[in-house]
């Protein structure tokens, strides 16, 4: 018993305390697990940069933001010269086109005299006064429907053919919405109809007579030369400094019997195609999406080819190749020069040699 406590036991603490401390050592001294570096993230090829052209579903919807805007009126001119003789109808009625809106007075040019002067008249008597103009009478009609606006002038007011006397108010509506100019390559054919979804509003429903307005001239923007000093005008280069135009939207009519109101917003669906069962690759990896294209195809060595392809429909993400790919093959999925910047290299920082302390 003696031989226990005093060699046996301490030894057994002393194996125990060197076997935790052991544990320890190797738990903080552990190597660190592979960090996945190999040959193939050693090419500087980003991994997973390739795609294979597969087949899918595609669907070619385009969901824009506008509103419902009210018809713009159509003015109403004296188109004669004279004064405004009478009114037929009275601001707010409804009418239709042809109704008679008011008469404008002119008193034209005073008839010829019947004879000239006699100079050998023995009398001396003095000529004869001329006639005085027989006034004419033109009635204005409407020429559209709508409702009669307020008249810009009252009765027996001096008017000239051009004067704008009132204005035939509209009750039809449209839906506009813009679109971004590079989006039109995807609606090369416009459906005649777009789906129209007022928030909080009617169900959905359809307008018919889709169309394009391509919008306003682009203008040049404004001089911004940094060598110009503060307060010197820059200067007059010839060119139109104007701010930049209205872009192109597309406009649809609202059906008659359609309740809405001028200034709802409204969301447009365009449905320009849909597609099954076709070859579909990412957009990213094709230059050029409309019609003709190019994909950098790789082969079983990684060596990649540029090739031709026909395109057909493209929801953005992806893009139907209706000619020059087969299933199964495999592409860069990336345009060469495209290929997203990797956040975690910074080589671009770095190369100037400099730093901020």
């Amino acid at each position: 018993m003696h031989i226990f406590r005093r060699v046996i036991l301490p030894s057994a603490f002393l194996f125990v305390l060197l076997l935790i401390a052991g544990l320890l050592a190797w738990i903080a001294f552990k190597p660190a697990p592979e960090d996945g570096f190999d040959s193939t993230s050693a090419t500087g090829q980003p991994q997973g940069s390739s795609v294979f052209a597969e087949r899918g579903s595609i669907a070619n919807s385009l969901e824009l933001k506008g509103s419902i805007a009210v018809d713009p009126p159509t003015a109403v001119k004296a188109d004669h010269e004279g004064t405004v003789n009478h009114f037929f109808v009275q601001p707010g009625d409804d009418v239709l086109e042809g109704a008679q809106l008011f008469q404008v007075r002119s008193t034209g040019e005073a008839p010829a005299p019947a004879g000239g002067s006699d100079a050998g008249d023995a009398d001396g008597a003095a000529e004869a006064a001329p006639a005085p103009a027989k006034p004419k009478y033109y009635t204005v009609v409407a020429p559209a429907d709508g409702t009669v606006g307020d008249f810009s002038v009252d009765k027996d007011a001096t008017v000239t053919a051009e004067t704008e006397v009132t204005q035939l108010l509209k009750d039809s509506f449209t839906a506009q919405a813009p679109i971004p100019a590079v989006d039109l390559y995807r609606v090369p054919k416009l459906p005649k109809t777009a789906t129209i979804a007022i928030t909080d509003g009617p169900a959905p429903f359809d307008c018919t007579a889709l169309r394009l307005d391509q919008g306003g001239s682009v203008k040049n923007p404004p001089n911004t030369d940094p060598s110009t000093e503060d307060g010197e005008a820059p200067a007059d280069t010839g060119s139109d400094t104007s701010a930049t135009g209205d872009g192109p939207k597309l406009i649809c009519t609202v059906p008659e019997k359609q309740t809405v109101f001028n200034g709802l917003e409204a969301t447009m669906t365009v449905d320009a195609g849909a597609a099954d069962d076709v070859i579909v690759v990412p957009v990213t990896a094709v230059r050029g999406l409309t019609d003709k294209g190019t994909v950098w195809v790789l082969d079983d060595n990684g060596e990649a080819t540029e090739r031709a392809v026909t395109l057909g429909l493209n929801d953005g993400a992806m893009v139907e190749v209706k000619s020059g790919l087969e299933e199964g093959e495999e592409v860069s999925e990336f345009v060469p020069g495209t290929e997203p910047k990797d956040e975690g290299d910074m080589s671009d920082d770095m190369s100037g040699g400099e730093f901020d302390f």
